[in-house]
């Protein structure tokens, strides 16, 4: 589900390092935060997020299920042990994977941040800002935020009045389903959200640094 493709290696130390000139080892360090930077904003990444989601998602209409067995009373105890059951199988590792899914985003992060303090020369790579790839991860992370937003919302307000229809048995079941499913989506959402935000601004400070300022009003010849 999470790609565990090996990063580009951490810099090297000066005594360690083999280029032959300058230039060349600035164009290595260029050549490498492209590609952490295209690898921490991958469309895999994303899916991977969505997919532990969806399992997320999956757990919690499991939960529901088991609320309602248990509710029931009777034969739906039985039901309601199998359905908690399930829940725990799916939500665990959702949750697991969404620690895993953190830890590679860090470890991109930390590994960018290491190339670009490797050399005191500014970065003037205009594809280290990726900004299609952080338009791919921002616009359908919003969408998710909204969404799960307005669902806790309401699976509060529906809460607070007794549920849908006055279904008293049902409503905690259901309550507990899309409480979970509002808050799933906007966890996910919030979740593609940062990290494009977060590459957008660090990548904009770090290349705003190779432009040159002019001074005294205009250009003199």
């Amino acid at each position: 589900m999470i790609s565990r493709a090996p990063l580009p290696p951490p810099p090297p130390s000066p005594e360690e390092g083999t280029w032959p000139d300058r230039a060349t080892r600035l164009a290595e360090r260029a050549q490498v935060m492209v590609v952490l930077s295209r690898r921490g904003l991958s469309f895999g990444r994303l899916v991977a997020l969505w997919l532990t989601a969806a399992l997320a998602v999956v757990g919690w209409a499991a939960v529901g299920t088991a609320i309602q067995s248990f509710e029931g009373g009777g034969l739906g105890l039985p039901a309601g042990v199998v359905a908690l059951t399930l829940a725990a199988v799916l939500l665990i590792p959702a949750a697991v994977g969404v620690g895993f899914w953190l830890s590679r985003g860090r470890a991109v992060r930390e590994r960018l941040e290491a190339w670009a303090r490797f050399a005191p020369e500014p970065v003037t790579d205009p594809r280290l800002g990726a900004h299609g790839r952080s338009v791919m991860w921002l616009l359908p992370s919003v969408l998710l935020c909204l969404v799960g937003v307005w669902l806790t919302g309401r699976a509060v307000s529906e809460a607070g009045t007794g549920g849908v229809g006055g279904r008293e048995m049902a409503t905690l079941g259901e309550t507990a389903y899309a409480l979970g499913l509002g808050v799933t989506l906007l966890v996910t959402g919030l979740l593609g959200l940062v990290p494009s935000v977060r590459h957008q601004c660090w990548s904009e400070r770090l290349l705003m640094r190779s432009v040159p300022v002019r001074r005294g009003g205009g250009a003199h010849r």
